[in-house]
């Protein structure tokens, strides 16, 4: 029979309907795991942690989320049998914060991301340029949800920097529907004097990232902390340069590919680093470019599904 476990109640009774349902293995893919009792004493618990921002960055997160993590985080990772994490930098967290054992943490990397997307005609093409406002106009991309943790406002104020020193016809797109505590990324936006080079269009369409990807002069994520960074593959495979800040996972997933930049508050080091990839040659853009497609081979959803089953398996 089908359980309601989005239910927190049944999440209450979970322990006793696992054992009902002769359950060998569970699974915790939120960062929670059932309790351990006698109704689950001979269940295997296998633990994912995607990311530990909330515990990492106090100011980020939804009182609910928070409540979640000191709630059951520490007690599902203590009851594991054995833990995933996405990234190095997530393991290495999981030691740090919750002093776990590293033997019994496994670091399992996501796969690229990005649905296939046929060829876009030139009347969408078109449509697209005319939409953002694009055409023949260089810009730079950010892709991702608008909050805080994305560090949008060091991006915005970089973006200022480089209109205000270079004088440039640069576009800055902020593409991503609003998340939590929005307003004052939207407060800075709205301040900015080059408030009409800066396009946040909210969410965008599958086509419409292709192509945005395809045709910015570099994708900027200057994150404060992921557990993994999916967006930088979804660039590096449309061939689009990569700037994103030195911290967390960021490193990992972007390799030797990706440039960075290492005080990731400060946006006039972001804004430099932004003029110095503008200003590469064709010869430099297409090296860094043929690195990308080299580097998203490394992270694919089967080698994904392969090792999480030998982890659930074994």
């Amino acid at each position: 029979m089908k359980k309601d476990f989005g239910s927190f109640w049944v999440y209450l009774k979970l322990p006793k309907i696992l054992k009902e349902d002769n359950i060998d293995v569970f699974w915790g893919t939120q960062h929670c795991l059932p309790k351990r009792n006698k109704y689950t004493k001979n269940i295997k618990f296998v633990l994912t942690i995607h990311d530990l921002a909330i515990k990492k960055l106090k100011t980020v997160g939804s009182l609910k989320n928070t409540i979640i993590q000191k709630l059951f985080v520490k007690r599902s990772l203590k009851s594991a049998d054995k833990i995933i994490a996405i990234s190095e930098a997530t393991k290495k967290d999981i030691t740090e914060l919750y002093n776990i054992d590293k033997s019994k943490i496994s670091v399992v990397y996501n796969g690229t991301n990005f649905e296939n997307v046929g060829n876009i005609d030139e009347k969408m093409q078109k449509e697209i340029r005319q939409k953002f406002g694009i055409e023949n106009v260089p810009y730079i991309l950010f892709v991702s949800t608008i909050e805080p943790r994305k560090n949008i406002e060091t991006l915005i104020k970089a973006f200022n920097y480089i209109k205000e020193k270079y004088n440039t016809n640069l576009k800055l797109i902020l593409a991503g529907g609003l998340g939590w505590k929005f307003e004052g990324i939207l407060k800075l936006f709205e301040e900015s004097k080059y408030k009409e080079d800066i396009v946040m269009p909210g969410f965008i369409s599958k086509e419409e990232k292709k192509y945005l990807y395809q045709n910015a002069e570099a994708f900027v994520y200057p994150s404060l902390y992921e557990g993994f960074g999916l967006p930088i593959l979804e660039a590096m495979a449309e061939k689009t340069l990569v700037i994103t800040a030195n911290n967390s996972s960021l490193p990992e997933v972007g390799g030797d590919v990706a440039f960075y930049y290492n005080d990731t508050l400060n946006c006039e080091e972001l804004g430099e680093k932004i003029q110095e990839v503008l200003s590469l040659n064709d010869e430099q853009k297409q090296e860094r470019i043929n690195k990308g497609i080299e580097q998203i081979k490394k992270f694919t959803w089967e080698k994904c599904a392969k090792e999480t089953l030998d982890i659930i398996g074994g």
